[in-house]
């Protein structure tokens, strides 16, 4: 941790002589912050970043204001209701993708003059723009379909990781179970039912009739729930877990990241979310590859389901001079060189260096960088802001009843109430 504190700070006075960045301003300011990074790593993260910003700007004070709940679930809501009262912040954390930031178009500034020249991927530059213009700038890269796994417990219980498929995962979670151990860990409560929406995706892309493809027409308002198999195949998939106790009980009571610390209380096998549970384990003193390892979830093999967060000017800021400094800053390669290995992600710029990160983010940002990968945006970035409230609340329901005839109706209609059709 220190190293990286130290690395940015050398890295900022280096930035600063070098012009690269809009100058100091004399006069007091400050910058308004509302981020969600409050578990381990995470914080650890944008506190480096914080850190660059204050020795490169040390007139300007930073209000920070984290709102906890993984996902930004709490935090979004407050936003939209703050910027309508007239009470804007100066800029916010936002999941970064096409129907997300279309859900908050009207609550943000256009950023373009801060893009030009930026390697980006065209992607990401794409699922960065509303209405022609570009209004976030991302600052992580992650990979959703990550089954972490125990690495120890794996090697004790002779666990087969090359599962291709649903039939194959069962039958390694029912050698889990019968030796006394979680076979699938969840976290799904305190207000965070919504990741049941990222479980659920990733279940739906390794589906025999879903696949990544599939999950584009869904979160574009093209798929048809009500008799496209994929949905049932997924349902079906849950029951599966819950009746067979492959999922610990306490599911609904735990947020993210005490569902993760299962798995390093040596209590659970297998993990699902995405790669910023590296960061929460390697916080903790976990080590990549020794004390824990991920695969892709079953399935999904080849398969990259995207997620990035990024932040934007707010409609109504009050310090735009500060939030633009704030926004150039985020774009950077010394931004994400700083935030990124602690966070456990990976860094959007093709320009960035790569040799500071471990072999799974390396592994992880090799998947995305190869051609032949399908990519495709995750439930926080793809689809209207509306879908993880709607489907966390949908699934929540059916893994209480596990009626699957009447879990594809309530997807279903789930579906209208998002797309409208």
């Amino acid at each position: 941790m220190k190293k990286f504190l130290c690395l940015t700070l050398v890295v900022a006075l280096c930035f600063l002589t070098g012009g690269m960045l809009f100058a100091g301003s004399e006069e007091e300011e400050q910058l308004i912050v509302y981020h969600w990074w409050t578990a381990g790593g995470e914080k650890e993260a944008i506190d480096a970043v914080f850190a660059i910003y204050n020795e490169l700007y040390p007139n300007i004070e930073i209000i920070e204001n984290p709102v906890a709940g993984g996902g930004g679930g709490v935090m979004r809501g407050q936003i939209k209701t703050m910027v309508m009262a007239g009470e804007s912040p100066d800029t916010f954390q936002l999941t970064y993708g096409s129907g997300m930031l279309a859900s908050f178009a009207e609550v943000l500034e256009p950023i373009d003059e801060i893009w030009e020249g930026i390697p980006f991927p065209e992607l990401i530059k794409k699922m960065g723009t509303v209405n022609g213009h570009k209004v976030s700038i991302p600052l992580n890269m992650m990979r959703c379909n990550c089954l972490w796994y125990n690495k120890k417990l794996v090697d004790k219980l002779g666990v087969n990781l090359s599962m291709r498929n649903f039939d194959e995962f069962y039958a390694e979670c029912e050698k889990i179970k019968r030796a006394g151990y979680i076979p699938y860990s969840v976290g799904a409560g305190s207000g965070q039912q919504f990741w049941w929406a990222l479980t659920v995706e990733q279940i739906i892309a390794g589906a025999p009739h879903g696949g990544p493809a599939y999950v584009d027409k869904m979160y574009t308002g093209k798929a048809n729930p009500a008799t496209d198999p994929a949905i049932r195949e997924a349902l079906e998939f849950l029951k599966v877990m819950m009746e067979n106790g492959y999922v610990n009980t306490d599911y609904s009571a735990l947020t993210w990241d005490q569902a993760s610390d299962l798995l390093m209380t040596d209590e659970a096998v297998f993990y699902q979310m995405g790669d910023w549970a590296k960061g929460h384990f390697t916080s903790a003193g976990w080590k990549p590859k020794v004390d824990f390892d991920y695969m892709t979830s079953p399935g999904t093999k080849g398969v990259f389901t995207l997620n990035l967060d990024g932040f934007s000017l707010c409609k109504g800021a009050p310090h735009k001079d500060a939030v633009m400094k704030w926004l150039k800053l985020v774009s950077s390669v010394e931004a994400e060189t700083a935030f990124c290995p602690i966070k456990g992600a990976t860094p959007p710029r093709l320009d960035a260096p790569t040799d500071m990160y471990d072999a799974i983010s390396q592994d992880i940002l090799k998947a995305f960088r190869d051609p032949s990968t399908n990519i495709v945006q995750c439930c926080f970035a793809g689809p209207p802001e509306a879908w993880l409230d709607v489907y966390g609340g949908v699934i929540s329901k059916f893994v209480e009843s596990l009626d699957v005839d009447q879990g594809v109706k309530d997807f279903a209609d789930g579906y209208k109430k998002v797309f409208g059709n």
